[in-house]
């Protein structure tokens, strides 16, 4: 580098600087172009049908989610969905018998509670989405909440485009 702050004479580091700067200018212009906008990712186009499954829940929570409710998710306190259908089956537990077998037996005084969700929002090949960028999956644990009770979990048992 001579006094001038060029390579060998012929190049700057400012030009180098330059070249590289416009590099990742059309670089990003590219990427941008190719790639699907946030518009089609985050606008709630379609409806699909999410069941969540919330276990070993006492008789006063599985009576406060009514059909027509709307669900938040907890941590960020958006609507999930409305509730299309609720049903209680009750909870079961597995006993290890003194033999060494186990049985499953039912829990007196808690319910299983089966909620069925209408959500709307976008499905692409990767999942599904609500609220923009909330990926939902099968499988999935999740904290719900209304206006009248708070479930603190809760696993997504499945999700489907028709209605159960």
């Amino acid at each position: 580098m001579d006094n001038s702050g060029r390579i060998n004479g012929r190049v700057s580091i400012i030009d180098i600087i330059i070249v590289l700067a416009l590099i990742a200018v059309i670089a990003g212009f590219v990427y941008r172009q190719t790639s699907e906008t946030i518009g089609h990712i985050i606008s709630p186009d379609e409806t699909f049908f999410v069941t969540i499954e919330s276990a070993e829940l006492r008789h006063f929570v599985v009576g406060a989610v009514d059909v027509g409710d709307i669900m938040f998710r907890q941590h960020i306190r958006q609507p999930l969905g409305t509730v299309i259908d609720v049903y209680t089956t009750p909870a079961m537990d597995i006993m290890h018998r003194t033999d060494g077998t186990a049985v499953r037996v039912e829990m007196e005084n808690r319910y299983s509670l089966h909620v069925v969700l209408e959500v709307q929002g976008t499905i692409r090949d990767i999942g599904y989405f609500v609220n923009g960028n909330d990926h939902i999956a099968a499988g999935s644990e999740i904290a719900l909440i209304s206006n009248r009770v708070i479930i603190p979990m809760g696993r997504v048992s499945s999700i489907s485009t028709e209605r159960p």
